[in-house]
């Protein structure tokens, strides 16, 4: 009935001259020759066959592929661009890619994405790198909030519960201020349907691992059960629950994530439309901090003909000889018994979206996000080749709780300017994150005894305590502009910049190197910075546009909630990028395809030197960190069921005027590439889908060695992992048996020094979903 109310509805909409020219031309021939009642018969027309054109039905390559050309790019632009007119590197995995795929987290996600590497480190935290950055160079968001850095508040996310997430290469101070000097990613929440519909899923695997998700939505209730309300417009939602758990393939490291994600979206009026969006996050886990790198003797590689010694490695000057992880020992886990990592992450926001009139347009949102995480780990096992036993430390408490409150409002206007098209969007940001730091008091035992590398007794962690230390408040008040301006039919012009006014305030609550809490203090620093990005858009064609654009970002020396009195003397570490490229669609809509070349520049990164007169060791601004390369994707649907994507990058990157801070000395790493950056990444994926319901996926990713210390001395060996999936689908059942890593590779996801956090070996799961 509601599809024959809905058929009615638009009948009845249809100007009569639309409605009465639909109705003729649905006639058969006989009533047609009738109502039309011509003065005199037409002489009877020669048939011919006419020959349709053959085409293919690629409606769905917007949502399985990860460049989406025309798809709004929401971390590039606030100005609703697509990625096909945005002058920036944009990648975009979708929920449906996510399915396919199987990617089961964020990282995994992240991944499939050109130029990216990823990983999860100890205490669950995500790391990604991109462009020749890592670390916190890399912004991660919620729907564009950011917590914090990556490595204090990011933790790793069930797939589940996305709509999408987007990747932008390269700075990103224009859409999200401090940091993203290397790029941003993008984790964006399911909004609420029109329509009702749902999906689950259910997957079991090795080491006691298995996932559950179930997700609906749709109008909350019927127009006639709302008529109170003038509008008379239904109230739409979503919700969606994961619950993702694991023992693991290392021993002692089991895993629980659970999310809930909740969406409500309220059309008051056809101007105005607000929408609340909810996420909740909980995990648990027990952490892996890697395996000790077995070796056998080290060399010193600042000294000419140096001849290996039996000692402790040090990860600034020596090298390793014979270098391996102990098969016998590759599940150990050396940590403490007792050891953990908790968080309770909650992101609230609300949007209100307001047209004022056709050609303008307000935007608010107001967001609360918050964390409480305890975490107790010892940090460090690492091998001595002289008692042939691990030594351990780094005994680590910490304790985090983070309030974040923000607003953002934009006010977009689309005006013709001197008969060109022009929309300007202007802006504010207010953001209040008020942070607490906590760690062990002074009274703690930290000796840990030595275990053998074999059965090792580790022991409980020593009986303690968290103790609030700090209490650090961040303000920033923000303005920016953005700007797309049509020069000609086929040149636009895209700009735009953000004024950040950030002011910080870090008062001591404790000394924790004590057992007696030191006289309260405050520390205070501000800073002011303009970033942004200019480009412009060349339409080729319809389908293929070239860009070429300069951006810059800015960041402080080290993450704000750790600044203190010894940095702040220090100017911000600014960061700019000369990119061009080429985005189109080709052979008639089955290929989408971009290629990218871009010139990355990091300077005023702090580096130790040796003050020419005294001799002693100072810090100054002076060093750099250079990345060039290039970037191509594509993305093909040759039709008869076939699909194919691939990507692959290059990157050139290398310190420039940087030292680094031996102690009593510095050497220079000038020429060197930095830690956890591959040359090449590349990525191929291959769908085959049969008129029987089977289907079968898969393809290899390669990353190339990368180096695990500045000094170049250690190297994480390239890699080739392979995955590969059997789907049959019966009715809206999928069920599907994967393969990951099935070359059984030994590889670090992220590179390390003196411990390499492995990979999982070769595995197999089963899984099932449904769409209802």
């Amino acid at each position: 009935m509601t599809s024959l109310r809905l058929a009615l509805s638009l009948i009845r909409s249809l100007p009569s001259a639309l409605l009465a020219t639909t109705l003729a031309l649905s006639l058969p021939p006989a009533l047609h020759a009738q109502a039309t009642k011509p003065a005199t018969p037409a002489a009877p027309a020669r048939e011919e066959a006419v020959q349709l054109e053959k085409f293919d039905v690629t409606a769905d390559k917007e949502n399985n592929f990860s460049l989406p050309l025309d798809a709004v790019a929401t971390s590039g632009s606030r100005l609703g661009l697509s990625s096909r007119d945005l002058p920036a590197s944009v990648s975009i995995i979708t929920q449906e890619m996510m399915q396919l795929r199987g990617l089961r987290t964020a990282v995994e996600a992240v991944e499939a994405a050109v130029g990216m590497t990823g990983g999860t480190q100890f205490g669950s935290i995500p790391n990604y790198s991109t462009r020749g950055f890592g670390g916190n160079n890399v912004s991660i968001m919620r729907d564009g909030i950011r917590q914090n850095t990556a490595s204090q508040s990011s933790r790793t996310v069930d797939s589940f519960i996305l709509d999408r997430i987007e990747v932008l290469k390269g700075p990103d101070g224009l859409m999200f201020g401090e940091g993203a000097i290397g790029g941003a990613v993008n984790y964006i929440s399911k909004s609420p349907s029109a329509t009702f519909r749902g999906d689950a899923m259910a997957s079991l695997g090795p080491w006691g691992s298995y996932r559950d998700g179930v997700g609906f939505g749709g109008p909350l209730a019927a127009p006639s059960e709302i008529s109170n309300f003038k509008s008379q417009i239904p109230v739409t939602f979503r919700a969606d629950y994961s619950h993702n758990q694991t023992n693991a393939y290392q021993e002692r490291n089991s895993q629980r994530y659970d999310a809930l994600a909740l969406s409500v979206g309220w059309r008051v009026s056809e101007k105005l439309s607000l929408t609340w969006y909810g996420t909740f996050l909980d995990d648990w886990n027990e952490s892996y901090y890697g395996n000790p790198t077995i070796y056998d003797a080290v060399v010193n590689t600042t000294i000419a003909n140096a001849q290996p010694e039996v000692r402790t490695f040090n990860a600034t000057t020596d090298r390793m000889i014979n270098p391996h992880v102990d098969p016998a020992a590759r599940r150990t886990n050396y940590n403490f018994f007792d050891n953990y990592a908790t968080t309770e992450n909650v992101f609230n926001r609300v949007r209100a979206d307001l047209r004022l009139s056709p050609d303008l347009e307000l935007r608010n949102e107001t967001y609360v996000a918050t964390q409480l995480l305890k975490w107790k780990n010892t940090e460090s096992n690492t091998w001595n080749p002289v008692a042939r036993n691990i030594t351990r430390g780094g005994l680590t408490l910490i304790y985090r709780d983070d309030v974040i409150a923000g607003n953002r409002l934009d006010l977009t206007v689309k005006k013709r300017i001197a008969g060109h098209a022009n929309r300007l969007l202007i802006g504010g940001v207010f953001e209040h994150n008020d942070q607490i730091r906590g760690g062990s008091p002074g009274n703690i035992v930290t000796t840990i005894p030595a275990v053998s590398l074999y059965n090792p007794n580790v022991g409980f962690g020593p009986a303690s305590r968290f103790q609030k230390t700090s209490r650090i408040v961040v303000e920033t008040h923000a303005f920016h502009a953005q700007d797309v301006f049509d020069v000609t039919s086929n040149f636009r012009a895209v700009a735009g910049v953000r004024y950040d006014h950030i002011a910080l305030q870090r008062d001591t609550l404790a000394n924790n190197t004590t057992a007696v809490p030191t006289a309260f203090s405050t520390f205070k620093k501000g800073y002011r910075t303009y970033t942004g990005r200019v480009g412009g858009v060349l339409i080729l064609t319809k389908k293929i546009n070239a860009y070429a654009s300069f951006s810059r970002a800015a960041e402080p020396v080290t993450q704000l909630v750790s600044l203190t009195t010894t940095s702040a003397d220090f100017s911000l570490q600014k960061g700019r990028q000369h990119e061009a490229g080429i985005k189109g669609t080709f052979l008639r809509g089955k290929l989408d395809a971009t290629v990218a070349v871009f010139d990355l520049l990091k300077k005023d990164l702090l580096t130790s030197t040796l003050d020419p007169v005294t001799g002693l060791r100072i810090s100054q601004q002076i060093g750099a960190q250079k990345s060039k390369g290039a970037e191509a994707a594509l993305a093909i649907s040759p039709g008869d069921g076939w699909r194919l994507e691939l990507n692959g990058a290059f990157t050139d990157s290398t310190f420039s005027d940087f030292n680094e801070n031996l102690g009593t000395s510095v050497i220079s790493r000038t020429g060197k590439r930095p830690s956890n950056v591959p040359e090449w990444v590349a990525n191929i994926f291959v769908a085959k889908r049969f008129a029987n319901g089977l289907a079968l996926s898969g393809g290899p990713r390669y990353v190339s060695d990368r180096f695990g210390n500045n000094n170049n001395s250690v190297v994480a060996e390239g890699y080739v992992t392979l995955d590969a999936a059997a789907t049959y689908t019966w009715r809206k059942w999928h069920f599907t048996i994967r393969g990951r890593n099935l070359l059984d590779e030994e590889y670090e996801s992220v590179a390390g020094t003196t411990m390499r956090r492995l990979a999982d070996p070769r595995t197999a799961e089963f899984s099932t979903r449904v769409a209802f």
